[in-house]
């Protein structure tokens, strides 16, 4: 008999696929936390961590530094990784399922102005404006799009 695992997406919605259509990813995300306020992104239809897909070559250091760049325009600095889990994600209906592995880290900002003019052809599909920087005690009042809730996330947050 086929193993079968469910797959979400970031609305929630459920995908029941064979484990064999699986592929793999590696992903980073980071909780940056600057005077009292957490750097968001600005996708789907809501909010999210600045991260992505660990490229060929690539550490997970240098992945998240990268990614926040892309998505944010700001250079930070790779803190420890506070929190790993994986997740079975789709990102649609008609899209494959990858079981993500993710690594969150917590990054200290260094420089940079926000801006997401280097955001990549992949990203424009889902990413909706710049990212912005949201005061802690606001977070719950915003739409979370991610794989992992924002709650989980931040429960194993020490920052």
């Amino acid at each position: 008999m086929t193993q079968k695992i469910i797959a979400r997406d970031v609305y929630g919605n459920e995908y029941e696929h064979n484990v064999e259509d699986l592929t793999q990813t590696i992903r980073t995300y980071a909780v940056i936390k600057h005077d009292g306020k957490i750097l968001v992104t600005k996708q789907w239809d809501g909010y999210s961590l600045p991260g992505g897909g660990v490229e060929n070559g690539e550490t997970l250091e240098q992945t998240v530094v990268r990614e926040v760049k892309e998505e944010t325009g700001l250079t930070i600095k790779a803190g420890k990784i506070f929190y790993n889990t994986s997740r079975f994600f789709q990102r649609n209906e008609i899209s494959k399922p990858v079981q993500a592995f993710m690594f969150f880290f917590d990054g200290e900002y260094t420089s940079g102005e926000i801006s997401n003019s280097s955001i990549t052809e992949s990203e424009t599909t889902y990413t909706n404006g710049v990212a912005e920087w949201i005061d802690v005690d606001k977070l719950d009042q915003k739409d979370f799009r991610h794989s992992v809730s924002l709650a989980e996330i931040l429960d194993n947050f020490n920052g």
